[in-house]
């Protein structure tokens, strides 16, 4: 029974932290400009998402090494040294993005200075950081990213047409932009810090074999129920937003969705969710910092080993909360810093994941838990969306001009 109460609250968990600004901002513009039919880039990226996080929760728990530690082994020192770095400066870029999410949702909602309120945001962060435990962390701000159901609520209260939305998730044409927001859907759903913070994690919380049952249930089930909540931030905003000719261009637009449809309630839970949602996302991108310098360096890691055990791992996750703070007082536009990381993520995925899953594969060092025949195809399968996902990014970020061309 404990062990079950620990897979659900696993799964609550893994729902709630599933989405954070990036689905937040490509998912309610893809809806606004294209209706449904961006929907089948959600159900690409949800599926590329699990299998990933089970390779790495898995290869994590047998051969207890967590990404970077794979990077470090089985690269060569050069090529090692450029993935790190690639992975530090995306996680840079996403704790920017984030925080100045933070920052944005508590100026909307009480109307104060954003640059105070992104310095509230790095103060709750870095507190939260030092004082809460990695399960606590995990747990607490997954439950109440929970708000973010609101929006699944008001896919129903509305009232579609369900056969036009079961459409969306069949693949179709379009123009540059609408490529743009498909590559950037599916990269943000797959975004390399939830990756490296799930299996550090489960080196974190001391998986055992006996733990796989938990890694499967909490990629495999948690992150797709994640993904309902991802493609219902796509049909609310069809559903309100397209017909009006509007495309959000802040987290304002998208937190007042909510309220339109069900009322104010439903629009302070939408906030509670956002905001749980992006702090825990800039948590797990500092600590994602952390890990990538660490890991790659041989230095002792992780928030179980305390700031006596892992100095500089804790030096390096709060340089990066700082730096991150540092960049958003630049007044780049956190929307704006938000499209940079998922383009970016895209072009840093393929040299970060190669190594799990080619390790996921080796019975030398995973034994009777190395991938089987059945789950070889769609390991490859899935490495070989994230090679397209990480050559059309940047090619179609120009092209468009982030998007920027007319439909």
């Amino acid at each position: 029974m404990k062990k079950i109460f620990s897979v659900a609250l696993g799964i609550i968990a893994a729902l709630g932290g599933f989405v954070d600004i990036g689905e937040l901002v490509f998912n309610s513009q893809a809806g606004a400009l294209f209706g449904y039919r961006t929907l089948w880039a959600v159900l690409i990226g949800v599926i590329v998402s699990v299998v990933l996080a089970e390779l790495s929760g898995r290869v994590a728990i047998v051969a207890h090494k967590a990404n970077f530690d794979l990077v470090r082994e089985r690269y060569p020192r050069w090529l090692s040294t450029t993935t790190m770095v690639a992975g530090l400066a995306v996680c840079l870029i996403t704790l920017s993005a984030e925080l100045g999410g933070l920052g944005l949702i508590l100026h909307y909602v009480l109307g104060w200075n954003e640059g105070f309120f992104t310095l509230v945001g790095l103060l709750i962060i870095v507190a939260s950081s030092l004082l809460l435990s990695f399960n606590t962390i995990e747990r607490l701000f997954g439950y109440l990213g929970l708000g973010l159901v609101v929006y699944l609520v008001a896919v129903f209260h509305h009232g579609p047409a369900w056969h036009q939305i079961g459409r969306g998730f069949l693949p179709s044409g379009g123009g540059p932009q609408y490529w743009y927001f498909i590559v950037g859907m599916i990269a943000a759903a797959i975004m390399p810090y939830e990756i490296y913070f799930y299996s550090s994690g489960a080196i974190e919380e001391k998986w055992t074999t006996d733990d796989l049952s938990v890694n499967r249930a909490n990629s495999g089930l948690g992150f797709p129920l994640g993904g309902l909540i991802a493609a219902s931030l796509t049909i609310v905003a069809a559903q309100q937003l397209m017909p009006l000719g509007i495309t959000p261009d802040s987290l304002g637009t998208v937190l007042q969705q909510a309220m339109h449809e069900l009322g104010p309630i439903a629009f302070y839970a939408a906030v509670v969710g956002a905001f749980a949602a992006i702090a825990g996302a800039t948590i797990d991108s500092a600590f994602s910092c952390g890990y990538a310098l660490a890991q790659h360096q041989g230095w002792p890691w992780g928030e179980t080993k305390g700031i006596r055990g892992a100095p500089r791992w804790y030096m390096t996750m709060l340089a990066a909360a700082g730096i991150g703070f540092a960049i958003v007082q630049t007044r780049v536009h956190p929307a704006q810093l938000t499209e940079y990381a998922v383009i970016a993520s895209a072009v840093a995925m393929p040299l970060s994941f190669y190594p799990i899953v080619r390790v996921s594969h080796d019975r030398e060092v995973m034994g009777e838990h190395a991938t089987g025949l059945l789950g070889r195809p769609m390991a490859w399968l899935s490495f070989a969306v994230i090679c397209v996902v990480a050559i059309a990014g940047p090619i179609l970020m120009l092209v468009t001009h982030m998007g920027a061309l007319k439909r």
